[in-house]
C-alpha cells in the first residue's frame, strides 16, 4: 500500500505543471534587451537595435513574509518575494527575474485583472543578469502589466502560504530607472543604458527550503 502511494504521488508530480519540489515550475521569459556594458568585450544589443534574449527559466521560488499574529488586529501588511531563475545557481551566479509585492491582499483581490507594474506600483519588477551580463552598466527595472491567474488563498489578514500555487502572465518594457530620474546630473548619461520588452509567464507552487526562504 505504502508503495503504492508513494508511486501514484510520484506520477501525480511528474504529470502537475507546477512540480512537486522547491524550485518546479513552468515558465517562460523572451523578448529583446539592449544592456550596456554587458561584458568586458562587448554590450549586449545595440540602443537602437536590442538583442533577442530568452532566459529559458526552470527555477521558480518564492519568498512569503507574512506580517506577526501580534499585528493582525491592528493593520496586517503581508509581503511577498518571488524570484524567476533558468536555473538554482546561486542568485550572484545567475540571470533572475525579481517580483516584490509590498501587499499581497492587493494582488488578490486584482485576481484575473491586468495590474500596472511600475516604480510606484505594489508590485515592482527588476531584471538581473549576473550570468549573461555581469559586468552591466546598471540593473534593468521592469514597467508594463502582469495579470495573476492563481494566487493561492491569500487574503489581507494570512498572506500566501507554503503549498499555495501562484501563476501569471507579463508584458514588461526595460528599462534604465537611473538615466529615468537623473540623466544628466553627476555624470548620468542622457542616453538609456538598458532598454529592450520581455514577456513570459510562471506557474508553480510554494516550497519551504533554504535557497528560497531568507531564514
Amino acid at each position: 500500500m505504502r508503495l503504492a502511494t508513494a508511486l501514484a504521488l510520484t506520477v501525480g508530480c511528474q504529470l502537475a505543471a507546477a512540480g512537486c519540489g522547491l524550485g518546479d515550475g513552468t515558465g517562460t521569459l523572451a523578448g529583446t534587451l539592449f544592456l550596456s556594458g554587458c561584458t568586458h568585450e562587448a554590450d549586449y544589443g545595440i540602443g537602437g537595435a536590442p538583442a533577442g534574449y530568452d532566459m529559458k527559466p526552470t527555477y521558480f521560488v518564492a519568498d512569503p513574509i507574512n506580517a506577526l499574529a501580534s499585528s493582525k488586529p491592528l493593520h496586517p501588511v503581508n509581503k511577498l518575494i518571488l524570484r524567476v531563475q533558468p536555473s538554482g545557481n546561486r542568485t550572484d551566479e545567475s540571470d533572475l527575474l525579481f517580483i516584490n509585492i509590498a501587499d499581497v491582499a492587493q494582488v488578490a483581490a486584482s485576481m484575473g485583472s491586468s495590474i500596472a507594474i511600475g516604480a510606484t506600483t505594489n508590485v515592482r519588477a527588476s531584471l538581473t543578469l549576473n550570468q549573461t551580463c555581469p559586468r552591466a552598466e546598471v540593473q534593468p527595472e521592469l514597467d508594463g502589466t502582469m495579470t495573476w491567474t492563481s494566487f493561492g488563498a491569500a487574503n489581507a489578514e494570512d498572506g500566501v502560504q507554503f503549498g499555495d500555487r501562484l501563476a501569471a502572465t507579463f508584458s514588461f518594457d526595460v528599462v534604465d530607472r537611473r538615466q529615468i530620474a537623473i540623466g544628466g546630473i553627476g555624470g548620468v548619461p542622457t542616453t538609456p543604458a538598458a532598454a529592450g520588452h520581455v514577456d513570459g509567464s510562471f506557474d508553480f507552487t510554494v516550497r519551504q527550503g533554504k535557497a528560497a526562504q531568507a531564514y
